[in-house]
């Protein structure tokens, strides 16, 4: 069976159909071009023949509509292509738009059957039908900008044409998906069905009333929505635009720039130039590293992640109904309000019941900004979490997450506790950022079952959870905690028990990094601008005000009383010794204490802290390359990632490269820390961390692994 099959029904209707074979989904690829070229040229000598009454585009695959372009395809292409292969670059991109302009202007109506969800190809190929149906709750949107890139098959030329320019830059360059029904009032689709056999009525229905129909675009007098280019309403959007972009992305984002232009350009201009030109906007993002690193850590590793590549197999999947929080602060609160709205009850405890309430009140006073949510909606979630201050409650949890103090005694006793009366196949997850996972299992009496769940701040809002096995932890409580973390919502890395584990420990070099810059008299303002210019979303000394510096001072003292406890000799860090300082002689312990390396005035902008100055640059700030200190942010967290894979902390290139990203704010563009470390090349990435090595010290010295891959001419893979 072919990709695509033509079937005239009775009422002169034919339906075209994507079935791809050997495939769960529809792609949009060479097999797809080939198959579809065949069909619109057979489908033309049908309707020249004069029996066609209409076109019905559906696919075979329950479920699944079309899943968009083949980026296997896109990430095994030259990024720097000789003249003749971007000629035929181009004029493959033109082929795969043509037989769907062909499809839109073949004379009679044509419809589509959106059975599951639409994005990226997906919706282009829906767009070059007159009428658009969904079923009801599917996905409809053109994410590519979410990977570095933009459509590439019409999708930019229809829908500025179909929704106006303005509308088109913000759906298209947030790369937002939308459910059928934000569609329906967005003008993306015309209709939703409760069901396929609906929806293939309507389509019917809607074809054989409308002989006549055609594209907006095609008919006489159209004007596009909201006006074109140079109508006033639009002068705005193009003059503070680009500046607007710049500033969000920090001009680190090439496919939101290339976004904007192709749409003010393809509203200029006619339907055939516009193809042309979003044609070449598209290659050139497909042609550019940026693209390259956030396909490959977005859609292969993501993707990778999701499906479990990190959890063992052969594991039967459990599903948690009842999850016990032990301690109701900022973090067990966050982790009840996320289970509740996932419909999981969430047992509350602590100390008293007046706290365990008093971390209820997070998901309150959450639900109560929620206009979306109705009062039924609200009081049913708030419902599912349970207060208590009895440890018996929590007998009948299939998981318990421990989110106490972040004290060994403290998370011991608590336990010890818990395990008196819990079931004794119940998970024990640990929340802790840095407390090593097999000292705290032994406070355990089944330390298989025992293993950390590294949440982060806010816990509802985050999106990553790093999972740390124990020297005794079992397959199946990985297998569990892992379930457990999508079951909540959250993407899963797993990594093996190590000081810091591996978020904290790389964010902790770029922390480092950012209290040695003020120790050496560099200007902090300059730090804190160099690691935005890098794109973080916050520098390393405002990052460290919102944890605390007396958090990372109490983490500090503790790292080196398990160093000394190991028969190991401590040396103090630069970064350390400003901590000690920040906190012993100045108080300066973060933002929840009045202020750190920031000053946060009442009703005013936070500002560095003048202190800063006055204690370490008394004489004027150093002076010092801004390069080198946007590379001593950036390098500190890959080598300590290096570090991390070199000692068996992490396994998996993919778990390193989304950990970075999602849980410590890693600069997106750069696809994660072994992806950027690809991206430089591996030899020319070790040059420049010895020459920082050279001028700055030993957090830049290449690790064994990194030279031996670069050596070897081995990528991060």
């Amino acid at each position: 069976m072919g990709y695509i099959t033509l079937d005239k029904g009775a009422q002169g209707i034919v339906e075209l159909v994507f079935d791809q074979p050997g495939s769960s989904v529809n792609t949009m690829g060479l097999e797809y071009d080939a198959a579809m070229k065949a069909a619109v040229a057979e489908l033309q000598g049908m309707v020249a023949a004069g029996d066609v009454k209409g076109v019905y585009v559906r696919s075979g695959k329950p479920g699944q509509f079309f899943a968009g372009g083949d980026i296997k395809e896109m990430l095994e292409m030259d990024l720097d292509p000789p003249p003749e292969r971007k000629r035929e670059m181009f004029e493959g991109t033109m082929a795969t738009k043509a037989p769907l302009r062909t499809l839109e202007t073949l004379g009679v109506p044509v419809a589509v059957g959106i059975n599951g969800a639409a994005l990226g190809g997906g919706l282009e190929i829906a767009l070059a039908c007159h009428h658009r149906i969904a079923l009801a709750g599917v996905d409809l949107g053109l994410p590519e900008a979410q990977i570095g890139l933009m459509p590439g098959a019409g999708g930019v030329v229809r829908v500025t044409r179909l929704l106006g320019m303005q509308e088109a830059i913000g759906l298209i360059s947030q790369g937002a998906r939308l459910k059928a029904d934000k569609a329906l009032e967005k003008g993306l689709i015309h209709e939703i069905a409760a069901n396929e056999d609906a929806m293939r009525e309507r389509a019917y229905a809607w074809l054989l009333a409308n002989p006549d129909a055609k594209q907006p675009w095609d008919r006489e007098g159209y004007k596009m929505p909201g006006g074109g280019p140079d109508h006033k309403a639009n002068q705005g959007l193009l003059m503070l635009g680009p500046v607007n972009v710049m500033n969000q992305t920090r001009g680190l984002m090439p496919a939101q720039k290339a976004i904007f232009a192709a749409v003010a350009d393809c509203a200029r201009v006619d339907f055939d130039t516009a193809q042309k030109i979003e044609a070449r906007y598209f290659l050139s993002l497909l042609l550019d590293q940026t693209a390259r690193n956030m396909m490959t850590a977005f859609f292969v590793q993501m993707n990778a992640i999701s499906k479990g590549a990190s959890r063992p197999a052969g594991i039967a999947r459990r599903k948690v109904t009842t999850l016990g929080i032990l301690g109701a602060g900022q973090m067990g609160a966050g982790i009840a309000y996320a289970a509740a709205r996932k419909g999981i009850t969430a047992i509350l405890k602590d100390v008293d019941i007046a706290a365990a309430e008093r971390g209820k009140d997070y998901a309150r006073q959450a639900c109560a900004k929620n206009k979306r949510m109705t009062g039924a909606e609200r009081e049913a979630l708030l419902a599912l979490i349970r207060p208590t201050a009895d440890y018996a409650d929590l007998a009948g949890c299939e998981a318990v997450i421990e989110a106490v103090f972040e004290r060994r005694d403290v998370k011991a006793a608590v336990v010890r506790e818990l395990e008196a009366a819990l079931g004794h196949g119940a998970l024990i997850a640990s929340n802790t950022s840095a407390l090593p996972i097999t000292e705290l299992a032994e406070a355990s009496v089944r330390p298989a079952n025992f293993i950390g769940m590294h949440f982060f701040s806010p816990a509802d809002r985050m999106p990553l959870v790093e999972i740390i096995c124990g020297e005794q932890t079992g397959d199946a409580a990985l297998a569990a905690a892992f379930d457990l973390a999508q079951q909540l919502g959250k993407t899963p890395i797993v990594v093996n028990d190590a000081p810091g584990f591996f978020t904290t420990r790389v964010i902790g070099k770029t922390v480092a990094q950012g209290a040695a810059m003020v120790m050496e008299g560099i200007d902090p303002v300059l730090v804190e601008a160099a690691a935005r210019a890098n794109g973080s979303p916050v520098g390393p000394l405002a990052a460290i005000d919102e944890i605390s510096q007396e958090t990372a001072y109490r983490n500090g003292l503790q790292m080196k009383a398990d160093a000394e406890a190991r028969g190991e000799t401590w040396q103090e860090q630069p970064a350390g010794e400003l901590v000690r300082r920040m906190v012993e002689d100045f108080g300066r312990k973060g933002r929840r204490s009045g202020g750190g390396y920031y000053d946060y005035p009442e009703g005013g902008k936070k500002r560095i802290w003048p202190g800063l100055k006055q204690h370490f640059a008394p004489n004027g700030f150093k002076q010092v390359p801004f390069e080198d200190i946007k590379d001593r942010l950036i390098f500190a967290q890959c080598i300590e990632a290096v570090r991390a894979m070199q000692e068996g902390v992490i396994t998996s290139v993919a778990d390193g490269n989304i950990g970075s990203i999602m849980g410590i704010g890693f600069p997106p563009h750069t696809g994660g820390v072994f992806q950027c470390i690809n991206a430089w090349g591996l030899k020319r990435f070790v040059a420049r961390a010895q020459e920082l090595a050279r001028a700055y010290g030993a957090d830049f010295e290449p690790p064994r692994l990194l030279l031996e891959r670069a050596e070897a001419g081995e990528l991060f893979l």
